[in-house]
């Protein structure tokens, strides 16, 4: 092939991939389906004279694919999944089909990327911090279960002492039937099983944030804690990613969406939806744990302040938690501790 630029889309897929290859004028070259491999990755992107511009979508293959083909091409661009709704909801879809419009899509420069960590310790450690969320989120689930299981029997409990081994004894007393007890004591067996695995994930999550010297100093901000640090830094990845600290506002669904058409508001403004809840709850702990505080810091104040201006508690919490994320971006750009006169 000459020596020219060539689009590439790539159709992921566990067992298959699909890859169709244009010229600058539109023309397919290549397309192919081949195995999900890394030797045929390496393989379907060696030959071609030309640069290679490669477009995907965003999943659970494409940070390891795009980590294998990088060296062989000039750009790889990962779209997310919400971006390439025309590919999703086409009554007319198939793998050879997918990796077509990708293409075009990346032809026409009509992508939206989304940020891939460079550094290998980096993604490893996001990987980590996600592994103690999930377990964190199904223990908390499995103690809801567990509760509504009870309520079948008329045994109505809140809070957490019914988990403890006191709290399960007198349980145990209320329930006549010896299934039910089996089956109580059984999910009561799991429940034990998943915080024994979330204590260890917690304490791999902390061991390998000794690698990042950010998460000790985030610390310093009110409200946040060590579980508050490494997902704020394993989430994030780098503060540079974010030019203004509103695009970090809209990554966290902190953000105020206007819709509008011919020249109409359509609907009330309301948060935008884009980016991952993950940084919500970041930020949410953090601003419960601020104002628990006995000591006054600036996100009390600033609670305070925005909630005699609109005499609002939701708009003066998330107000207060834009600020809370503002603050840590600029805390760790800056590689600066705390302050209060910090964005």
């Amino acid at each position: 092939m000459n020596n020219e630029t060539f689009y590439v889309g790539l159709d992921l897929g566990s067992s298959i991939c699909y890859q169709v290859v244009m010229n600058a004028g539109g023309k397919v070259v290549r397309s192919r389906p081949f195995a999900t491999s890394e030797q045929n990755l390496r393989v379907a992107f060696s030959g071609f004279a030309g640069e290679l511009f490669v477009h995907t979508e965003a999943g659970e293959l494409a940070d390891w694919v795009a980590g294998v083909i990088k060296p062989l091409v000039k750009k790889v661009i990962v779209s997310h999944p919400q971006s390439l709704a025309w590919i999703a909801k086409d009554t007319r879809k198939c793998d050879k089909l997918d990796a077509r419009k990708l293409a075009d899509l990346l032809r026409f420069g009509l992508t939206h990327e989304v940020f891939l960590p460079v550094n290998q310790a980096r993604r490893t450690f996001k990987q980590i911090v996600r592994h103690f969320d999930e377990t964190s989120r199904a223990q908390a689930k499995l103690k809801a279960k567990i509760k509504a299981r009870l309520r079948c029997q008329g045994i109505i409990e809140r809070g957490e002492w019914v988990f403890t081994q006191t709290g399960r004894a007198q349980v145990f007393r209320q329930i006549d039937d010896k299934f039910l007890r089996q089956m109580v004591d059984g999910l009561f067996q799991t429940l034990d099983a998943l915080l024994a695995q979330m204590k260890n994930a917690k304490k791999l999550m902390l061991e390998s944030a000794g690698q990042f010297p950010e998460i000790k100093l985030l610390q310093t901000a009110p409200g946040v804690g060590a579980i508050g640090a490494c997902r704020f830094v394993a989430l994030v990845q780098n503060p540079r990613r974010f030019s203004n600290k509103r695009k970090l506002w809209r990554y966290c669904r902190l953000a105020v969406a206007h819709r509008s058409s011919d020249g109409k508001l359509l609907g009330h403004p309301r948060l935008d939806r884009n980016g991952g809840g993950a940084l919500k709850d970041v930020s949410r702990k953090a601003f419960e744990a601020a104002l628990r505080c006995r000591e006054t810091n600036s996100f009390r104040r600033s609670f305070e302040k925005s909630f005699r201006a609109t005499n609002n508690k939701v708009h003066a919490r998330l107000s207060t938690q834009r600020k809370i994320v503002a603050c840590l971006r600029a805390m760790w750009l800056r590689n600066e501790p705390y302050r209060a006169d910090l964005p």
